[in-house]
């Protein structure tokens, strides 16, 4: 007979499973280290296996299994933000919600600004120091660039997009997000998603890219190619999917002015796109 199941291995197993749905890599081992072979004992004396621990599905549960406060601020995370029924709602949810030390460090929560209305959803990366300081997304240097490309193409930033982020915070000094940052955002921006349910999304640089539609390969390789973000919400049927285009981030091309012929290929697909979907 097998030895029984460790019940911390059998968690932590669970664990990993769901941080591999969501595209995260553990900085963890994925198992618990093996015990040492042990001389079995008569059957009368053996004990029954212990029952199966599924991964905890709140911060209690998390903390009680000895997942530590990461994991208990994810479960929690996804507790507040499944309870939001409208995009108001989520919101205040976000605002109300303290397990992110970037909140800490922010001076304001960013949100989104634009039409959730319009069908076109587009999610950046995290707000930088002038959207941090404004309480909106893309308004600084990087939106103004932004709002010029959707004109180019005729959409108007109030009118024909809803605009927001996979971080609510930001990073301090502007760096990237932390694979545990990105972790604890992920069940806001995609609640957000599922209650706008826009007809397209445009994820805008790398870490939106990657995030939403669980990629490892770079921005170079994602972008001008169309995708399709899995809405993961249990509103909507398993295999639901919204169209998704992969752009650069408008400060990568602000620093690099000579790939915009790229990204203006890349708007005439979005164009296009939304011709065909009215």
């Amino acid at each position: 007979m097998p030895p029984a199941a460790d019940p911390r291995e059998t968690a932590l197993k669970s664990l990993t499973a769901w941080w591999a749905d969501m595209g995260i890599e553990p900085d963890m081992p994925v198992s618990a280290p093996k015990p040492r072979p042990r001389v079995p004992e008569p059957a009368a004396k053996r004990s029954p296996p212990p029952a199966m621990q599924a991964a905890p599905a709140t911060a209690a549960a998390a903390r009680a299994a000895g997942f530590g406060e990461k994991a208990a601020d994810e479960a929690e995370a996804r507790k507040v933000a499944a309870k939001a029924r409208t995009v108001a709602e989520l919101k205040s949810a976000i605002e109300s919600f303290d397990g992110s030390p970037l909140k800490r460090t922010a001076r304001n929560t960013v949100f989104a600004r634009g039409n959730p209305g319009s069908g076109l959803m587009i999610v950046g990366e995290a707000p930088g120091k002038d959207e941090d300081e404004q309480g909106e997304p893309f308004v600084g240097k990087s939106g103004q660039l932004l709002d010029r490309m959707f004109a180019s193409i005729g959409l108007d930033r109030e009118r024909d997009v809803y605009i927001s982020n996979i971080l609510n915070w930001r990073p301090p000094g502007n760096r990237n997000p932390t694979t545990e940052e990105i972790a604890l955002a992920l069940p806001f921006i995609e609640r957000h998603i599922a209650l706008v349910k826009p007809k397209l999304v445009v994820c805008v640089g790398g870490v939106s890219a990657q995030a939403l539609l669980r990629a490892s390969a770079g921005i170079m390789r994602l972008r001008g190619r169309w995708a399709e973000y899995s809405l993961k919400d249990q509103k909507f049927e398993p295999g639901e999917h919204i169209p998704a285009l992969p752009i650069f981030h408008p400060a990568y091309l602000l620093r690099r002015p000579q790939e915009k012929k790229l990204a203006w290929r890349d708007l005439l697909m979005l164009q296009k796109r939304l011709e065909e979907t009215g």
